[in-house]
């Protein structure tokens, strides 16, 4: 019986971690949102501030990036509360809520009839896309993997004041979803090496750029941004984060540069100002 007991268990944690989950979830998923909106302005949902950047999820840092980097009025609203499509970030405008930072971004373009990527051409604005889904749809999963997986001390978790029930939970179904998308079969080795090829990617097209189409940021820079604000920020002294200072300093360059350029309230965003390098 011995052999079975392991997997017992494991299944036991599973379903508790699920029930646990989808209470948490059933408490925090979106219901009405905000009932008096102010005109205008958007609403960003999202959960606390990180310790070293934003946010510990790097598609609130691509949002509210793309938020200042087109001059649209926000306010933060830190509810911990799910969107209607039962994560974060989301928004409200006008009385219209909104989940997925891409379609938040698509759909404030169209609303407010305006363009970051009007100075690039029809083929630079395919490479874009490009990028984006790469870094949203692949390098976001091997952060993620390696987040709960190989960070064993989860410290940047642990100084955003998550608890040990959160970190226990988090960590099945994060590991259990990244098992699913792919990037959890991976070993650490293998992880890495797939990491530094996309790291060469961006670190290559941008080359000497201040941005990835030249002088003037367009909408791939916030998500690239956001994506490479985990790796720089939120894993410190791992072998992702000194991967990408030591050989790919372009990309922690041009990190620095879209903080210094956009966030001029990046210190107040944090949990830990003073401690931040």
């Amino acid at each position: 019986m011995s052999p079975d007991v392991p997997s017992s268990l494991t299944a036991v944690v599973a379903i508790v971690c699920t029930v646990l989950l989808l209470g948490i979830i059933k408490l925090r998923r979106h219901s009405k949102g905000i009932q008096s909106w102010p005109k205008d302005v958007v609403l960003l949902h999202h959960c606390g501030k990180g310790p070293y950047a934003p946010s510990l999820s790097p598609f609130i840092i691509k949002l509210e990036t793309f938020l200042k980097l087109t001059d649209i009025p926000y306010e933060i609203v830190r509810d911990y509360k799910l969107g209607p499509k039962g994560k974060v970030p989301w928004m409200e405008y006008n009385g219209a809520a909104m989940g997925d930072s891409q379609l938040c971004m698509e759909y404030l373009i169209e609303e407010l009839h305006i363009d970051i990527d009007d100075h690039l051409s029809t083929t630079e604005r395919a490479i874009g896309t490009s990028f984006q889904r790469m870094v949203d749809e692949h390098t976001y999963w091997l952060m993620v993997h390696w987040r709960w997986a190989f960070d064993n001390e989860k410290l940047c978790l642990k100084q955003a004041k998550w608890g040990l029930l959160a970190l226990t939970i988090a960590k099945h179904v994060q590991k259990r979803a990244t098992y699913t998308q792919g990037a959890g079969r991976h070993t650490k080795e293998e992880l890495l090496n797939i990491l530094r090829k996309d790291l060469r990617a961006l670190s290559n097209f941008l080359g000497t750029k201040k941005y990835f189409f030249g002088d003037k940021p367009s909408s791939v820079d916030c998500s690239i941004f956001g994506q490479l604000s985990q790796f720089l920020w939120h894993l410190p002294d791992s072998e992702p984060n000194v991967m990408l200072k030591d050989e790919f300093s372009n990309l922690r360059e041009y990190c620095e540069r879209m903080k210094n350029t956009l966030w001029k309230d990046w210190n107040n965003s944090l949990l830990f100002p003073a401690e931040h390098t």
